[in-house]
C-alpha cells in the first residue's frame, strides 16, 4: 500500500504530503540548531569568559556522533525509522529545554551544559542518518535527488538566516532562554516525523525477495558497521573521496578569521561578510542540485566539485580585496552545495534497504572527524604560515583529491550503468551479506 502510494506521486517530491511534513520538520529543526550555536556558545562565553569553555561545549556535541553513529544506525534497520528520529528529537527537546530550566531555578552550572550537550551530540546521528534512511521511502526514485537537495536547501537557508535572528533574540531574552527555541523546534520536528506514514513491509520479504530487515548475516555489532562500507568499492570510494574532501576543507576555516583581520583588514565584520557569501552561494547552489543531477553522472560530478571548489579558492592566495574574496567563497559554495545530496542519492541507491541505518551512521562517524581533524592540522600550520598560504595549501588538496576521484575507473563508472528498475539492486561487495 505505502509502495503504491510512493510510485504514484508527481515528480515534485514536495507534492509528496509525507515528504513535505518531513521537510518543514528538517526546516524548523535546522533554525532552531542556529538558536543553539549563538544562544548556548554566547551563554557560555558569558558564564565563564573563557574560549576553553565554548570549545569544549562543541566538542560535546560533535565528539559523542562518532561513537554512537553507527550504533543508532543499527535501530533505524531494526524499528521504524521514524520512530527512531522522533523519539531523538523529542528526547533532544528535554535535554536542551533543561538548560533554560536550571537556569531559571538558579541551579545551572557549567557541568550541567557540558553533560546535556554530550547526551545531545550522542542522539543526533539517529536523525541525521535517519533523514538518508526514510527519504527513499516517501518520494519517488526519480525525485530523490531533488528531494536530497531540498533537505540539504533548508539547512542553508537556515545558516544564511538563522544567525542573525538568534543574534537578535539572545540579545533581548539572554542566551539560555534563547534556547527554548530549539527544544520547542526539535518538538516539532519529532511530532512531524511521528506523523509520517508506516514503511509497510519492513522486516517482510519485498517484491524482489530481498528482506527489509535483519537481510544481513553481518552482526548489528559497532565495528560491524564499518564493515560493511569496506566490502563494497563503490561506497567505499565514496566514502574515502568525502573523507579527503572534508578533511582539506579543515584548514579553510581555521584561517578564514586570520585571512579577514590580517590580509583583508577587514575584522570580524568581514569575516561575517565572507561566510554570508558562502550561504548565498550555497543556498542557489543546493536550488539547482536538480538540475545538475539529472544531466551528469555522480562519478563525473562529485570529482569535479571537489577540484571547482579548491579552484575558487586558489585566488584567495593572491587576493587582498574583500569583494573579490567574497564573490570566490560565494562561487566555491555554490559549487560545493551539490555534493551531498547527490552522493546522498547515489548511496540510497547502492545501499540495501536493509542496510542504510548502519551505512549512513557509520559513514557519518568517519566523515564527521574528517573537519575538525583538518582544522587542527590547520590551526597549527597557521603557526608558521600566512592564512592566504594555508587556504591556499587547502584548495590544492581539495583539487588533488578530485582528480584522484576522476583516475578511479570506479567513480568514473559510477551512476552510468543505474537505472529506475535498480534501486533494490545489491552492489557489489555486498551481494550474499
Amino acid at each position: 500500500m505505502f509502495d503504491s502510494f510512493k510510485f504514484t506521486m508527481a515528480r515534485s517530491p514536495l507534492r509528496s504530503s509525507a515528504f513535505l511534513r518531513l521537510w518543514l520538520g528538517l526546516s524548523i529543526s535546522y533554525l532552531g540548531d542556529q538558536f543553539t550555536t549563538i544562544a548556548l556558545l554566547w551563554f557560555v562565553l558569558q558564564l565563564t569568559g573563557s574560549g576553553v569553555a565554548v570549545s569544549l561545549v562543541l566538542l560535546c556535541f560533535q565528539l559523542p556522533g562518532m561513537v554512537t553513529g553507527p550504533l543508532l544506525g543499527a535501530l533505524l534497520d531494526r524499528w521504524q525509522p521514524r520512530l527512531v528520529i522522533g523519539i531523538d528529537n523529542c528526547v533532544r527537546a528535554l535535554l536542551i529545554g533543561a538548560i533554560p530550566a536550571l537556569s531559571l531555578l538558579g541551579a545551572l552550572q557549567l557541568w550541567h551544559i557540558y553533560a546535556l550537550a554530550l547526551l545531545a551530540g550522542a542522539l543526533s546521528p539517529a536523525t541525521g542518518a535517519g533523514i538518508r534512511v526514510i527519504l527513499p521511502h516517501l518520494v519517488a526514485e526519480d525525485t530523490l535527488p531533488r528531494a536530497n537537495a531540498l533537505s540539504s536547501t533548508s539547512l542553508q537557508f537556515a545558516s544564511l538566516l538563522g544567525p542573525a535572528l538568534a543574534g537578535i533574540v539572545v540579545t533581548q531574552v539572554g542566551g539560555a532562554f534563547a534556547l527554548l527555541i530549539d527544544a520547542v523546534s526539535f518538538l516539532l520536528m519529532g511530532l512531524l516525523v511521528f506523523s509520517l506514514p508506516r514503511i509497510s513491509g519492513w522486516g517482510e520479504p519485498t517484491s524482489s525477495g530481498h528482506v527489509l530487515k535483519e537481510a544481513s548475516p553481518v552482526k548489528h555489532k559497532w565495528l560491524g558497521s564499518f564493515e560493511l562500507i569496506f566490502r563494497s568499492k563503490e561506497i567505499r570510494l565514496l566514502t574515502s573521496l568525502s573523507v579527503i574532501f572534508f578533511f582539506s576543507y579543515g584548514p579553510l576555516e581555521a584561517a578564514l578569521p586570520l585571512y579577514s583581520d590580517r590580509i583583508l583588514h577587514a575584522g570580524a565584520q568581514g569575516y561575517g561578510l565572507l561566510w554570508t557569501g558562502f550561504g548565498v552561494g550555497a543556498l542557489i547552489g543546493a536550488l539547482l542540485t536538480g538540475f545538475v543531477a539529472a544531466r551528469a553522472r555522480p562519478g563525473v560530478t562529485q570529482p569535479l566539485i571537489a577540484i571547482l571548489w579548491g579552484g575558487f579558492l586558489c585566488p584567495l592566495i593572491i587576493v587582498h580585496s574583500l569583494p573579490l574574496a567574497l564573490l570566490c567563497l560565494a562561487l566555491g559554495a555554490f559549487s560545493w552545495a551539490p555534493y551531498t545530496p547527490i552522493e546522498t542519492s547515489l548511496l540510497q541507491k547502492l545501499i540495501p534497504p536493509s542496510m542504510r541505518g548502519q551505512v549512513f551512521g557509520a559513514r557519518l562517524a568517519i566523515i564527521t572527524a574528517a573537519s575538525p581533524l583538518g582544522t587542527l592540522i590547520g590551526g597549527f600550520l597557521l603557526q608558521y604560515l600566512s592564512p592566504s598560504v594555508v587556504i591556499g595549501i587547502s584548495s590544492i588538496a581539495c583539487i588533488l583529491a578530485g582528480v584522484g576521484g576522476f583516475l578511479s575507473p570506479t567513480m568514473r563508472s559510477l551512476g552510468a550503468k543505474m537505472k529506475n528498475d535498480q534501486v533494490n539492486e545489491f552492489p557489489s561487495g555486498l551481494k550474499g551479506m
